[in-house]
């Protein structure tokens, strides 16, 4: 495989599929042509849930970064959120509970993932999370070395020797911090400012933070590898990959980290048999971590042979999951237990195409519950998971209990008694399933209907898992859109792209599906921009020449301000209210038409 490669592949395949409508995410008043240089990364880094607009539906790309905020964004691009990091996060806050508890923050899971990346030493932490720098502004040169330590050049950086800054302003860099300064320049993450100056004591904006750390992710190239430990060693393991068939040897050098259970552990310690998790940069393995819990695996297949020679029982077994498992051979463990049809018997009750669930520990399989009969199973869907290579549906069956099952390439799908798709199933659908080796063989699932009204929050547009989130009743809900959603304006058949933010919506549900969703044209939110003409700040008035983008052609338009109307001043005046706003000033202004015709503003951004 081309390591490279695949993670540029998946950087682009989630810039391309997962394209958010959101008050604070792809699309941002605030974000103006002047922050063109990283618009594409505020969208690309929102979508993905890297970092977030505010809830007035702006991002304030000038706003400065704070020490905390700059600690949980690095935490992100390392990989805090992924599912395949989720127990090795639990971990590591484990082991740093008690150096954390002192910390007046509510961010400790992403304070101890950069310690247990090595990224932050406890000895640093009163200088990023401390009660009275916090809250303070990031510096070029301390964001120079955060970036610097989450690429995990820190040593390369110290040991470079000679360091030449090709700064005019060079000499200001503090000592500390020029061998960062020269490491993330060299890579090309940070760059100088106006007339070749780094400008260290410049204060990061939000922008600029997700710009460096865009750019350094990209650089990074991040990717997961599992495996299981074949031998160890003081300097080296013999790993078996996921979805290999030959044994690979790791030289184990003090660049990367090895961490057990969240703590800093040795190659010795990762016993044969035990599984582990790569964590890559480019070709390079960074970490290489374990769980002991893990050591237990869960495997499920249909059974293709068993056989016992020399006193050695082994089973071959075709896996019924991801599409690209191969069939695998397992040594039983001599005290295996074998249940089939909840009986307890020996090897020789197994047959060539038992669906079978086996645990595996120390390379043996220790025990085995194999299925011989087509079983019926009646309840509701609480997940859907389309995003591998083999769908997989969770259910709550009425016995309480949880089960997931995969989908044979022929299922049959009947919703509301028509054949249809997995993609129209819902969370919440009732659902009569047959299952035969492990896999759902036949699924009929029925809706249950509602109708409601609800303020359009976000619009998400995806490949694998489109959806429109509504506040509803002052709380918010997210709702999947199905590939049979309708939506109309003005009783108008449209397209999810005529919905608006702000926008009233009726909402029709099948289960927890959206089938229908409607708005008014007169309700539907948009933008006004201009220049001030006057002020009423009496009766909250403005006057404004608003500019049609499309034409370039100006009109007259009166706007109403409501009085909770929000004034955000993108300029060094800090203009808070209406009253302080001036004719001249160039504005966007954030509002809708009410039922008389008359635009009111919710939020007033001054740009000029």
């Amino acid at each position: 495989m081309n390591c490279k490669r695949y993670a540029a592949a998946i950087v682009s395949i989630a810039m391309l599929f997962a394209v958010v409508l959101h008050a604070g995410a792809a699309t941002f008043p605030d974000v103006l042509p002047k922050h063109s240089w990283a618009a594409e990364y505020i969208e690309d880094m929102v979508s993905r849930g890297l970092i977030k607009g505010y809830t007035d539906g702006t991002f304030r790309p000038d706003n400065p970064i704070s020490k905390l905020e700059a600690v949980i964004l690095a935490a992100r691009i390392l990989g805090i959120t992924k599912s395949e990091n989720e127990e090795f996060v639990q971990a590591a806050l484990e082991a740093y509970s008690s150096e954390l508890e002192d910390y007046d923050i509510n961010y400790k899971a992403e304070v101890a993932y950069l310690l247990y990346w090595n990224v932050l030493k406890l000895s640093e932490l009163p200088s990023y999370i401390g009660d009275d720098v916090k809250n303070t502004a990031m510096r070029r040169f301390e964001v120079a070395t955060l970036l610097t330590k989450v690429m995990g050049g820190e040593k390369e950086a110290l040991e470079s020797g000679i360091i030449i800054l090709d700064y005019a302003d060079s000499d200001t860099v503090p000592t500390g911090a020029k061998a960062y300064v020269q490491y993330i320049t060299d890579k090309r993450i940070m760059q100088g400012m106006e007339d070749n100056k780094f400008m260290p004591m410049f204060e990061v904006t939000r922008a600029m933070i997700v710009t460096m750390m865009h750019r350094m992710e990209i650089s990074m190239e991040p990717y997961i590898e599992k495996a299981t430990v074949v031998s160890s060693g003081a300097d080296s393991l013999v790993v078996r990959k996921a979805g290999e068939n030959a044994d690979t040897e790791i030289e184990v050098t003090d660049d990367i980290i090895i961490n057990i259970d969240g703590y800093a552990s040795s190659p010795r310690h990762f016993e044969k048999g035990f599984v582990i998790q790569l964590q890559y940069h480019g070709d390079q393995i960074k970490m290489i971590e374990g769980l002991s819990k893990r050591n237990q695996l869960e495997k499920s297949g249909v059974i293709k042979n068993i056989a016992r020679n020399k006193g050695i029982t082994t089973i071959v077994v075709t896996p019924t999951g991801s599409a690209g498992e191969t069939e695998t051979s397992y040594e039983l463990d001599e005290d295996c237990e074998i249940k089939v049809d909840n009986k307890i018997v020996t090897y020789t009750s197994l047959r060539q195409g038992n669906y079978v669930v086996m645990k595996i520990k120390d390379s043996k399989v220790v025990s085995i519950i194999a299925e011989t009969k087509e079983s019926s199973y009646v309840g509701t869907i609480t997940d859907i998971d389309l995003s591998g290579d083999t769908p997989q549906i969770t259910i709550k069956k009425n016995d309480g209990s949880l089960a997931t099952y995969t989908l044979m390439v022929d299922a049959v799908v009947i919703r509301n008694s028509v054949v249809d798709q997995i993609r129209s199933l819902s969370v919440g659908d009732r659902v009569d399933v047959a299952v035969s080796a492990g896999r759902i063989k036949r699924i009929s699932a029925n809706s249950i209907d509602r109708t409601f009204e609800g303020i359009i929050e976000e619009i998400v547009i995806s490949s694998t898992s489109p959806s429109i989130t509504f506040k509803i009743s002052g709380q918010s809900k997210k709702y999947a859109i199905a590939p049979n959603t309708t939506f109309y304006v003005d009783d108008q058949e449209a397209t999810i792209y005529d919905m608006r933010l702000g926008a009233t919506a009726t909402i029709s549900l099948k289960s927890e599906n959206i089938d229908k969703v409607k708005i008014a044209s007169t309700v539907v939110p948009s933008q006004l921009i201009g220049i001030i003409t006057s002020v009423n700040p009496v009766y909250n008035v403005i006057t404004m020449d608003v500019i049609d983008t499309t034409t370039g052609k100006t009109s007259s338009q009166t706007v109403v301000a409501k009085s909770n109307v929000k004034i955000i001043d993108n300029t060094n005046t800090r203009v808070s209210t209406v009253k302080g706003i001036e004719p001249g000033r160039s504005v966007i202004v954030l509002g809708a038409l009410d039922s008389y015709g008359t635009y009111a503003a919710n939020t007033i951004i001054i740009t000029q």
